[in-house]
């Protein structure tokens, strides 16, 4: 894989990603925007996007260890929302949910969409010569 052109923005926006899905788990149950899908649905799909995502800035050597780390952060979420107090829950239904999430995403991923922001690149004439 050759050297992204636009890797610390694409490194940028994933942060920013994980940081919108941290804080769409941990606030106050009543302040969560309702998106009119299953909780379930919405674990998978933060969790998909995000092994997605990240999956297209790294090499395929290192696709396990990006599901390690998606899985772990999904426990984390969990094991904070039963400790936090704010009427949230640990709900480990949730945490499955982010686990079949990041499995489909990282199967995508190594069936070839993993290399998204290579192709991208090269696609619209961004990457180096």
């Amino acid at each position: 894989m050759k050297k992204l052109a636009w890797a610390p923005l694409w490194w940028v926006i994933g942060f920013a990603m994980i940081s919108l899905v941290l804080w769409g788990t941990l606030i106050p149950p009543q302040m969560v925007p309702h998106l009119h899908l299953n909780d379930k649905v919405e674990h998978f799909l933060a969790h998909f996007g995000l092994g997605l995502w990240f999956s297209g800035l790294l090499l395929r050597s290192n696709y396990l260890w990006l599901a390690l780390a998606l899985v772990a952060f999904g426990g984390g979420i969990e094991i904070a929302q039963g400790l936090m107090g704010f009427g949230r829950d640990a709900d480990w239904y949730d945490w499955y949910a982010d686990c079949f999430g990041v499995a489909a995403a990282i199967a995508l991923a190594y069936l070839g969409v993993g290399g998204w922001a290579t192709t991208l690149e090269r696609s619209f004439g961004l990457a180096r010569a």
